[in-house]
């Protein structure tokens, strides 16, 4: 078993790393050719380096919340194994189930949130001057930022394995999009644009080297996010023991 996911992993990772580097390449390229096209603008090079490196191009928050959700769950689709029903009546208890699907799910939003933000740090070395970003604290930023994308990403596996119980597999992946696309179009929706919703601490990286928000409120949106996650993993043991999940994993 563990032999076989490995060997899962080794395949689907490289490939979602070729894309992700190949994406954030064409952002930087795209964004950089329209600044050089229009001096008019002018921007300084670290204004340049905010607008691209910050989270406004790869790591913007429409890629964030609705490309890359919808890349997450085809990720958590090939890389969470699918519950066999001869697997689950052989296990001593339904919690031992759903505790290992909710460690492969945390264990997959870090990888694929690690990967964004090494690709986004690994290409910002290469295009821009290190003394800018150095200067705007760009590397401890960035680690603070992979705390909250990874809590932003187990949140959305946690969602796909609570409808997994509720649902099916097959209907699972297209609430979990849903769900998160509305969260974001409430963002961007001017009457409520202002109000709090969890997706708006997932990325954190402009506000800090901008000061819109200081490192120790990371504490708080951390602490948000982990109250959210502790509601879902709860949600979902107790759905889990409940539901005849036996009768899902056959649809």
């Amino acid at each position: 078993m563990i032999k076989y996911k490995l060997k899962k992993y080794l395949i689907i990772i490289p490939l979602v790393s070729a894309f992700f580097i190949g994406l954030c390449i064409f952002d930087y390229g795209e964004f950089l050719n329209f600044f050089v096209a229009n001096p008019s603008m002018k921007l300084s090079n670290e204004a340049i380096f905010l607008n691209i490196a910050g989270g406004r191009t790869y790591l913007g928050s429409f890629h964030v919340s609705v490309y890359y959700v919808i890349a997450f769950v085809l990720f958590l689709l090939y890389l969470l194994p699918s519950p066999k029903p001869n697997a689950l009546v052989r296990l001593k208890s339904r919690n031992t189930y759903i505790t290992r699907r909710i460690a492969d799910c945390s264990i997959l939003a870090f990888i694929f949130a690690f990967l964004l933000e090494a690709i986004n740090t690994a290409v910002a070395f290469v295009y821009f001057d290190i003394n800018i970003i150095l200067s705007l604290n760009f590397i401890p930023y960035t680690l603070l930022e992979l705390l909250t994308l990874y809590l932003f990403y187990f949140r959305v596996g946690l969602v796909f394995i609570a409808f997994e119980v509720i649902a099916s597999r097959k209907v699972t992946p297209f609430i979990t999009i849903a769900l998160f696309v509305v969260e974001y179009t409430l963002t961007q929706t001017f009457m409520i644009s202002k109000v709090w919703l969890p997706f708006r601490d997932s990325l954190v990286l402009l506000k800090l080297m901008t000061r819109q928000i200081q490192p120790t409120e990371i504490f708080q949106i951390l602490l948000r996010a982990l109250i959210m996650g502790f509601l879902l993993i709860a949600s979902s043991y107790f759905l889990f023991n409940k539901k005849d999940v036996l009768s899902n994993a056959k649809k």
